[in-house]
């Protein structure tokens, strides 16, 4: 039963790049965003969480047959920087992360409903408008010293890009010294709409503002 579950994680989490670093007991330590970085492993992240309760599910109809059992899982993701460091004498090849962000997703685990996935704001943030959640309040967490914002993913908001999660969650400024720039895609637009196509090429460095 264990090992069915630890492969359900594991197929689950390779999918999102995650990283498993250690199988505690009945429960997995798991880093995104090291040892391999994306731009969006905190959507990857909760994601992966959804995706492990909905494969559980598959799982439990199984178990349920054959050993009379089911599982119930509880998820804590939490993110900020971290100390990454190899232990001494060891072969410097599995390293440990360290730091405030382990302890809280640990505690944010401890304290999740089973079957649910938990998070905080220093998440949702780096994703905002990707997920629907349920504000769960600020809560006290065994060994830190404030009350800390929990909040429930429910399931994905069916929001594609991170500019259409901005949009929805914080909404969008009005552009400032862009009237050239729109009036020349306004009126390539009319000349495609008329039947005369036209290419249009933004280019300039990351952060610009180009997917706006």
């Amino acid at each position: 039963v264990v090992h069915a579950y630890q492969l359900m994680c594991a197929e689950v989490i390779a999918r999102h790049d995650g990283h498993i670093s250690q199988y505690a007991g009945d429960g997995l330590v798991v880093y995104f965003g090291y040892p391999l970085a994306h731009e969006n492993d905190a959507e990857r992240a909760l994601q992966a969480g959804l995706e492990i309760l909905h494969a559980c599910a598959r799982l439990n109809a199984r178990l349920q047959k054959s050993h009379g059992i089911r599982l119930a899982l509880r998820i804590g993701v939490h993110s900020g920087p971290v100390v990454v460091a190899g232990t001494c004498g060891d072969d410097q090849r599995e390293k440990q992360v360290l730091g405030h962000t382990v302890t809280l997703a640990a505690r944010l685990q401890a304290l999740a409903e089973p079957d649910s996935v938990v998070t905080t704001a220093a998440t949702l943030n780096l994703g905002p408008g990707f997920f629907v959640t349920t504000d769960l309040g600020a809560l006290p967490l065994k060994g830190i010293a404030e009350p800390v914002v929990v909040h429930r993913i429910v399931r994905r908001s069916g929001t594609r890009t991170r500019l259409e999660g901005a949009a929805v969650a914080i909404g969008l400024t009005p552009f400032v010294g862009r009237e050239q720039d729109l009036a020349l895609l306004v009126d390539r637009f009319e000349q495609t709409a008329e039947g005369c196509g036209q290419v249009v090429l933004l280019n300039g460095e990351a952060g610009i503002g180009k997917s706006r």
